[in-house]
């Protein structure tokens, strides 16, 4: 006896039939069926919809109309011959490829929406359907999980039946039956008008969907509420500005989440740098007060000190009162150079931690670039201090007020 063979991709279609029984769509149920040998994706269509005299021309009208729909996401189909259709029914023969509806997946896999970007991309590509069909007229209608297929390789979202086409059979609850009935707008079970408004309510519904098995994040629930109202009017006009709307929301959280480590950063820098020094008194800001560019004595090899006639160290010595108005004068300059200086190298060293490769790199590599900054301040302050003649205590206090001040200029360049 002769045993029939079949080849591995037949094998692997052959295993995958029996889970695609269970993939019901919006006008039947879609399977594989072997004819001549071979496996073809058919829809069998409900028999209470081939039943009404007007489903056949709205199925003539959309055959028509997806033949000139080109879009990556529109999955191709046929009336099916004598050869598939059942001996009572009516069928149609979709293009070859192993699709699972996003239910199944979901279901097989409920982990999948925590995946890094899953749910991302699934939207996304929702969408970009959503709007190849607007562009001909044409409204999906229901965007249930049940509803949207997704090829096996290499994901892509795909759809088959659009609502609009069905919208005058009178009776659209046998279209959508109760677990899709959540994902339609009100309009279509009251006959009204089906636009992209009601393709706006059925996405919000997805997106709630999507999120039922965990937390769905504010920004999310602020589109879904304003998607599912049930006045269209209430809606958003067009899915686009409803994907805008998330796009606008998200980017905003992500300003909002950079800045929050800017400030953390921030803080990091500036503590950091205050657990190395020791407490000091509060000391008066001083101004600096206007200078020429340029116009530094330090440059000019002129010290205060020995400038005055002094001895370096002498602490018996006393100052006439023409010397402490000159020795004020050269203290005041010592603090502007001092300040002039550290903050073009403040600047410098924080622009090493305060930028988006830096703070968007793993921890590690964030903390490691901190505690570099903070040793390079520590440096400068005391390089600095000594060059400018300025008592310790002094230059680490005005240099802490620099650091603040460069890092709330760098907060906001962030933001």
């Amino acid at each position: 006896m002769e045993i029939e063979t079949m080849n591995y991709e037949e094998l692997l279609s052959a295993r995958d039939s029996e889970k695609n029984n269970f993939c019901q769509l919006m006008l039947g149920k879609i399977s594989k069926r072997e004819v001549d040998g071979k496996y073809i994706n058919v829809v069998d269509i409900k028999k209470e919809l081939t039943d009404n005299i007007l489903f056949s021309d709205c199925l003539n009208k959309e055959l028509q109309a997806v033949s000139s729909v080109k879009s990556p996401h529109q999955l191709r189909y046929i009336k099916g011959g004598s050869d598939v259709n059942q001996p009572t029914g009516m069928s149609l023969v979709v293009e070859r490829g192993v699709f699972n509806s996003l239910a199944q997946l979901l279901f097989e896999s409920p982990s999948l929406v925590a995946r890094h970007n899953f749910v991302d991309e699934i939207v996304s590509k929702a969408f970009s359907a959503a709007k190849d069909l607007h562009e001909q007229g044409i409204f999906h209608v229901c965007f249930a999980p049940r509803n949207i297929l997704v090829r096996k390789g290499d994901s892509q979202l795909l759809l088959l039946n659009h609502g609009s086409f069905y919208k005058d059979l009178p009776d659209q609850d046998v279209l959508y039956p109760d677990d899709m009935a959540n994902f339609i707008a009100p309009e279509v079970f009251a006959h009204g008008i089906i636009d992209e408004k009601t393709d706006v309510y059925s996405f919000g519904k997805l997106l709630e969907h999507l999120y039922s098995t965990s937390s769905m994040p504010y920004i999310v629930k602020r589109v879904v509420k304003k998607a599912t109202k049930e006045n269209p009017f209430d809606r958003y006009s067009t899915v686009e500005d409803m994907e805008k709307a998330l796009s606008r929301l998200r980017s905003t959280r992500s300003s909002l989440t950079m800045l929050a480590v800017a400030s953390v950063a921030a803080l990091c820098i500036v503590g950091a740098y205050f657990s190395i020094v020791p407490e000091q008194n509060e000391m008066e800001y001083v101004k600096p007060a206007p200078s020429e560019p340029e116009e530094d004595f330090l440059e000019e090899g002129i010290n205060p000190i020995t400038e005055l006639g002094l001895r370096a160290g002498d602490s018996t010595t006393v100052l006439t009162e023409e010397q402490k108005k000159k020795m004020a004068e050269y203290e005041k300059k010592s603090e502007e150079i001092f300040r002039r200086r550290f903050e073009r190298e403040a600047d410098r060293i924080i622009s090493k931690v305060y930028n988006r490769n830096t703070m968007g790199a793993s921890e590690s590599k964030f903390m490691a670039a901190s505690q570099k900054a903070m040793e390079e301040l520590n440096s400068a302050q005391e390089e600095i201090a000594s060059q400018t003649a300025m008592p310790s205590a002094k230059s680490r206090l005005i240099a802490s007020q620099i650091i603040d001040k460069v890092t709330n200029a760098k907060k906001k360049e962030i933001k």
